[in-house]
């Protein structure tokens, strides 16, 4: 083989491992998994002013106008993660960041895969408002037919083995400061994330003994009752406002979260 040909093949075989590297990164799946929550988020003027705009923003926004949109990164190989935001429709920060972070992961390589739902009731989140058809749904994950309880059942059949659910708190409420929840029973990995993701982004560890004791009904608890490790991670923003640095900061919690579960 002579010295021209050899440097034709080289070049054939990287075109080659580049395009199979970015069609592996680029798997991407978006679904809509809850009926009876959509709603218009362009209506949300601030909320939507701050979102990434791009092709997968506006896929996203189009599901959410049917429901509870959930966007899957990856082939359902490796360690499988959740992340959930806009369990309240008028805590905003967390529900940029988490469209922030859809459009940072579309087309990366990661090693695992990945939920991200960014609006768990659409519709609460067009109207800035804190409930779904009069309940709070962090208080009714543990009751058949919501869409919390959807969100549960469905990381279970998925076999997911961590949940991040991400919220903000206004000051002087509880817990009124960015901050990381997590119980150290049953799951006592719930703790063992919560540090780490405190420590890596800067935010106050809260933790109690026993999930479903104070908060029965939380995303956190019942996924945690579950056997599925899951925290709370909270920013600092007043209901229906983005306070300064309120955005990065539960955007580092994400990526926080996403390191320690070694898929980033």
């Amino acid at each position: 083989m002579n010295q021209k040909t050899m440097k034709a093949l080289v070049c054939f075989l990287g075109i080659l491992i580049a395009f199979s590297t970015v069609s592996a990164a680029s798997a991407v799946q978006i679904q809509t998994i809850y009926s009876g929550t959509g709603g218009d988020i362009t209506k949300n003027k601030l909320g939507y002013k701050n979102i990434p705009k791009s092709t997968i923003s506006s896929q996203v926004i189009a599901s959410a106008k049917k429901g509870t949109p959930m966007v899957t990164f990856g082939d359902g190989s490796g360690p499988k993660v959740m992340i959930v935001a806009g369990v309240h429709g008028n805590e905003l920060p967390a529900t940029i960041a988490a469209m922030k972070l859809i459009n940072y992961l579309n087309g990366k390589h990661i090693k695992g895969t990945v939920y991200i739902v960014p609006f768990v009731s659409p519709y609460s989140t067009s109207k800035s408002t804190r409930y779904w058809k009069g309940k709070n749904l962090n208080s009714v994950a543990n009751k058949a037919g919501t869409p919390t309880n959807k969100i549960i059942t469905l990381a279970k059949q998925l076999k997911v083995k961590s949940l991040g659910d991400f919220h903000s708190t206004r000051p002087g409420g509880v817990p009124g400061k960015n901050s990381i929840l997590c119980t150290k029973s049953p799951t006592y990995g719930s703790y063992k994330m919560a540090y780490y993701i405190s420590k890596k982004s800067g935010s106050a560890l809260i933790y109690e003994y026993r999930a479903g004791v104070s908060y029965p009904g939380a995303v956190e608890d019942v996924s945690n009752l579950a056997r599925i490790p899951a925290v709370t991670c909270e920013v600092k923003s007043s209901h229906g406002t983005i306070a300064s640095g309120s955005v990065s900061k539960s955007y580092s919690q994400m990526l926080a979260f996403l390191m320690y579960n070694g898929v980033i």
